[in-house]
């Protein structure tokens, strides 16, 4: 049971540590908590006011009421002149009582004189109460009491120990009212009073933290959302109009957007550079190749071209690679990029019909539905989707179908689908390409096939490749990406 209670108190500290909502709701809930126990005691402390107010007066007006009438009685007892002038004094069990008892010098008490509500009953102290009145040294001041009546009713009783004149001994004096007949409606008012209230502030302060929760949160799901569109490439910043405790997070996040392009900027100019100041040695080696004659020939210009072929694979790499480091997740690079899909695959099919209608006669139809829109930039996707493209018209006989499809159940994807009519790939193949680093035609010349290039581009854009048998006999390449609205 403690193992329960100590894993239910991790939890909800847990809960509370992680949401700004359940803590504003722990605090409306021990205020409520705390508004009760403040009404309960609240209405206790009037019950006992109550009593001070309305019950003593009238046990200590009796009281001197008796000590006035007390006289000595025909046998040396105690008598009274005149009784209490309220009648329910007489009535039988009437919840108003009084007895005039002696106190013996061994402490035991002798009633002599009761009022006849009692109906010859005693009114019971305990054993303690009864050593405290009548220890020789107990005072004469009037003393306030709490006790269960003859009728095993709540009893507010007053004692006083005072002395007669012309009478041996000391006298306890006692007197009680049940409090329930005097403050029975105005308790019942106030408790319902106290409770309405009590009720009220309670609603009032869950309906506060209800708003907290709906209207003191409002900046954060704000926030939210515009940290969305940011990624989404829907808003190039975050706007000002953010609360003051916000702001300042809201101008950090807008200076890591800028300082994630500016980092994402310097390494493609450093890309540059360098591909720049390799471009003229390795032109200059393979014009000195070509010229080049004998035997050592051949080897120099497959040499050159190797290099150059390393070159351009390693610059690509090293573009990739500095992005996804600066980005800091496989997210964070698609930040403010948006880019139209099918206007750009329009003109990458263009470029492609261009390119091999002096090799060989392949026709390529683009098929969509609808214009999607990319969250990345569009070097990247016409570098994706060229690959894809470029080796279907490669290796396919005669025809290439590309589709643009935006799947239904996954509205935040979309899909290039390029299929060709060539001789495709075997299963083991087809195996062997969905694994990184793969590259089935190592000796053919420049990259066919090698996807590690391809692959490291769709992972840092968080999408998927796959490879499939196509309905036209040949290869089927399916390219997921991020969308955007």
């Amino acid at each position: 049971m403690i193992d329960r209670i100590a894993g239910v108190g991790a939890r909800f500290r847990d809960l509370v540590r992680r949401s700004l909502a359940a803590r504003l709701l722990t605090i409306a809930l021990a205020s409520i908590v705390g508004l009760v126990a403040g009404g309960v005691i609240a209405y206790d402390q009037f019950n006992r006011q109550m009593l001070r107010l309305l019950i003593d007066p009238e046990l200590s007006a009796v009281t001197d009421n008796l000590l006035g009438n007390a006289m000595p009685g025909l046998a040396g007892e105690v008598a009274l002149r005149d009784v209490p002038y309220d009648p329910r004094y007489t009535q039988p069990l009437s919840g108003r009582y009084y007895q005039i008892a002696r106190i013996g010098d061994d402490g035991v008490l002798a009633v002599q004189f009761r009022s006849p509500s009692l109906f010859g009953a005693d009114l019971a102290l305990s054993e303690e109460l009864r050593s405290q009145l009548t220890a020789p040294d107990a005072t004469l001041a009037a003393q306030f009491f709490n006790v269960t009546g003859p009728d095993a009713e709540p009893l507010r009783l007053m004692a006083r120990v005072q002395e007669i004149p012309n009478l041996e001994g000391r006298y306890l004096f006692l007197v009680g009212v049940d409090p329930r007949a005097v403050l029975a409606p105005a308790a019942a008012l106030v408790g319902l009073a106290f409770a309405l209230f009590v009720a009220f502030c309670a609603i009032m302060v869950a309906a506060a933290s209800a708003l907290q929760v709906r209207i003191g949160l409002e900046p954060l799901r704000d926030l939210r959302r515009d940290i969305a569109s940011v990624r989404r490439g829907d808003l190039e910043k975050l706007a000002d109009v953010y609360p003051a405790e916000l702001q300042p997070v809201a101008e950090e996040l807008n200076a890591l957007v800028n300082h994630n392009r500016e980092v994402v900027e310097r390494a493609r100019r450093h890309v540059g550079n360098l591909a720049h100041a390799l471009k003229t040695p390795i032109a200059v080696l393979k014009n000195a190749a070509n010229h080049e004659t004998g035997g050592d020939a051949a080897i120099l210009r497959q040499s050159v071209e190797e290099m150059e072929t390393f070159v351009e694979r390693q610059l690509r790499r090293a573009r990739v690679a500095a992005r996804a480091e600066a980005g800091a997740g496989a997210q964070a690079p698609t930040i403010a990029y948006r880019t139209p899909v099918l206007r750009n695959l329009e003109d990458l099919i263009f470029m492609m019909e261009q390119k091999y209608d002096t090799q060989k006669p392949v026709d390529i139809v683009l098929e969509s539905e609808g214009d999607v829109t990319f969250r990345g930039e569009r070097e990247d996707l016409l570098e994706m989707a060229s690959n894809l493209i470029d080796n279907a018209c490669k290796y396919g006989r005669s025809s290439v179908i590309v589709r643009l499809v935006r799947p239904a159940a996954e509205p935040a994807l979309f899909e290039i689908v390029v299929e060709d009519d060539g001789p495709g790939l075997s299963d083991a193949d087809i195996a062997r390409a969905m694994t990184r680093g793969a590259r089935l035609d190592e000796a053919a010349p420049g990259q066919g096939l090698g996807l590690s290039i391809l692959r490291e581009t769709v992972d840092l854009y968080a999408g998927d490749l796959l490879f499939e048998r196509s309905v036209l006999g040949g290869l089927k390449a399916r390219l997921r990406l991020p969308a955007t609205d």
